[in-house]
């Protein structure tokens, strides 16, 4: 069964970094739109390179389970045939959900790539462009 899409996106390159921008909560329905929106971008950041993904999220930090999966299978696709060499995640203290998600965003990335979060964007560009400048060893297990 599909929904109408619940939440929205907004996302920008900046240099070898894709940021996202997402208000929650959101659905699975979203979460394809999403993935739909980055392709493009994701092409061109894996010609350039090895490139990392800030989600900055806005309003809810919750989801379905099957837009979770969705999420997990996007970040192992990325990590397997685009060079995205890691994730990190803004929640802010006023973010529905902030804290209490850590655990899951944590789990969707363990053993596919890197994965932080932090509470603003300047943290994230700061982790993200620290990553990219030494990548590590890739991570995913089969």
């Amino acid at each position: 069964m599909s929904f109408r899409t619940h939440g929205s996106v907004a996302i920008q390159e900046e240099g070898q970094i894709l940021i996202a921008r997402i208000a929650g909560p959101w659905n699975a329905e979203l979460i394809a739109e999403y993935q739909q929106l980055m392709h493009a971008h994701v092409v061109a950041l894996a010609a350039r390179g090895p490139w990392g993904l800030i989600i900055e999220i806005s309003g809810a930090a919750l989801c379905p389970p099957d837009a979770l999966e969705r999420i997990r299978s996007g970040a192992r696709e990325h990590a397997r045939n685009w060079r995205r060499a890691c994730t990190c995640y803004v929640i802010g203290p006023d973010v529905e959900g902030y804290r209490i998600t850590d655990r899951i965003w944590r789990d969707i990335y363990a053993g596919v790539m890197p994965v932080e979060i932090v509470e603003t964007h300047d943290a994230a560009v700061r982790w993200t462009a620290q990553q990219l400048a030494t990548p590590p060893a890739p991570v995913l297990q089969e």
